[in-house]
This record gives structure tokens, sequence and C-alpha cells, in this order.
């Protein structure tokens, strides 16, 4: 996030800056202690949506050779954190954390209706109910985790992160997306002959699925406990289908790479989201 352009976004009617820590597609930290002093100094709320990290960055803090920038409370000017529990907290899906500052800012989630004929009503927020099996579960992950199993695993995370991060950049043709070294590494085609929409359908042939991204066209890796062991293996492959990519770079593809190029391609958003549908129809009725 360039705070240059976060300035000049700010009219009366801005209440909130929201920033991430780090972002889904590139792993990214946004400059968080610079975004609170325009929080301050408009009066106005800082989210910090770290939904993706918030399992892994606080718990490697102490990493020598990994520098983790400050985002979260002990900035002065942060007044609300997200936390999915159901990610790197490892429960199950569904879960997730909401911190505040202050219990003054978390009573304007609440929803509370006065003037119901079935009674008086509060609930923690809008949607209502939830399930007590889902939060008994993440509980139960919290407690079995605990302080040093979430740290250990984030140690392993981050280094591994550091590694891959460090084998891509030496993969002629390819480069890094990003200079933070979270748990999200983002790799692009440097050299205009590659396809990086075609060297993913290469490495789909092989058994991997890797997450695609566009605006820039890239592709980018979630680094868990659970596929660290296939780091090696993955470089390996990725090696591979460069090589093969700039060999038959002039081949069509009958993977995904011809969707994401026209989806990059056309101008008229509205015509890839009917795209998008089209796609998910087909998903749905083969399903």
């Amino acid at each position: 996030m360039r705070v240059s352009e976060v300035l000049k976004a700010i009219t009366k009617n801005t209440i909130l800056i929201y920033a991430s820590a780090p972002s889904y597609p590139h792993g990214t930290i946004d400059p968080i202690e610079e975004l609170a002093r325009i929080a301050l100094r408009y009066s106005f709320c800082l989210h910090v949506d770290a939904c993706l990290g918030g399992f892994v960055l606080p718990f490697a803090r102490h990493l020598k050779s990994i520098s983790i920038p400050n985002f979260d409370f002990q900035i002065e000017g942060v007044t609300t954190i997200s936390v999915d529990t159901h990610k790197y907290g490892c429960a199950q899906k569904g879960s997730s954390v909401l911190l505040y500052h202050s219990n003054i800012l978390r009573q304007y989630q609440y929803t509370s209706v006065t003037d119901w004929s079935g009674g008086l009503y509060i609930s923690p927020s809008q949607p209502g109910s939830r399930s007590g099996g889902l939060i008994a579960q993440t509980w139960a992950a919290l407690l079995y985790n605990g302080y040093n199993g979430y740290q250990s695993a984030a140690h392993k995370i981050l280094l591994a992160s550091k590694y891959f991060r460090e084998q891509i950049s030496n993969i002629p043709g390819l480069e890094l997306l990003g200079a933070d070294v979270t748990m999200v590494v983002a790799w692009a085609a440097k050299n205009p002959k590659l396809n990086i929409y075609m060297i993913n359908d290469i490495l789909s042939s092989m058994g991997w699925e890797l997450s695609v991204l566009h605006a820039p066209p890239a592709l980018h890796l979630c680094i868990t406990s659970a596929n660290i062991g296939s780091l090696p293996s993955l470089i390996a492959d990725l090696r591979a289908s460069v090589a093969d990519s700039f060999e038959h770079q002039n081949n069509s593809s009958s993977g995904m790479a011809p969707i994401y190029g026209l989806g990059n391609a056309l101008p008229d958003r509205n015509l890839v989201g009917e795209m998008l549908k089209e796609i998910q129809d087909i998903l749905l009725h083969n399903s």
C-alpha cells in the first residue's frame, strides 16, 4: 500500500484505513506504523487484516534471520485486528477472531433489539447464532498447539519461506514479488518470452496445485507445516517447467493459461465476471 495514495484518498467521509499483515497475493506487510500516524492525525480507525499472518508473524519476531515489522496493538492507532483461527491456527473452517483495542469500540459490533415481541435480544454480531461445536473445536486446537506449538511451527514455516524465495530467485526467467519474508511466496515471469500461466499448466500436469494471480500475472504458494517437505521437489519441477515453457513458448495451452490470459486482456471487467459465472455453472453441473 502506498501511503501517498492513502493520503490522496482521504475525504470527510473516511472512517477507517484497512491494511494487511500480510496481503494474500504477494505476502507483503503494509506500512502499518505510517498508516497509524495518519489514522491518529485524522482521528479515524485503522484495521489490520492479519487473518493470514496472525498465528505466524507474532511467534517469530525474535528470529534473527528474518525481520518482522510491527503491525499490532503495540502501535498506537491500530484499533482492530482480524485473525483467522481456521488458517494457521489449525482450527476448522468457519472460525475467526476479531480483536478490539478497547471494549468501547467492540460494543459497536453488537446487535441489540429492544422492541421485538419475542423479548429482548442481544448478539455479539449481526449474523446471530453460531455453532457451539465449532467454537469448542477451535478452543481445543488453541489448547492443543499452545504458544510453544505455534512458535515452533512459525519458525519452520518462515525459514522454509526464506529458503523457497532464495531458490526461486536463482531460476532464470522468474522474479519474486514482494520483499517481505512471510508465509506467502509469489513469483512472476521476468522474461517476456515466458508465460507464467503456461508454467502453471505444466506444474498442474505434474500434480501441483498453486494459486494463480493476475494484475500482474503470477503464481504463489502459502507455505504450511504440511508442505514444507515438498519444497525441494517443487523447486525441481518449477525449474523443469520453466525450461519446458521456454522450449514450447509458441504452442497453445489447453489448461488455464488461455482463460487467465483472456481475463487479463479484457478491459471490460463485467464481461470477465460473466465468464467466471459460466465456468462456475460448468463446475456445478459436472460435480
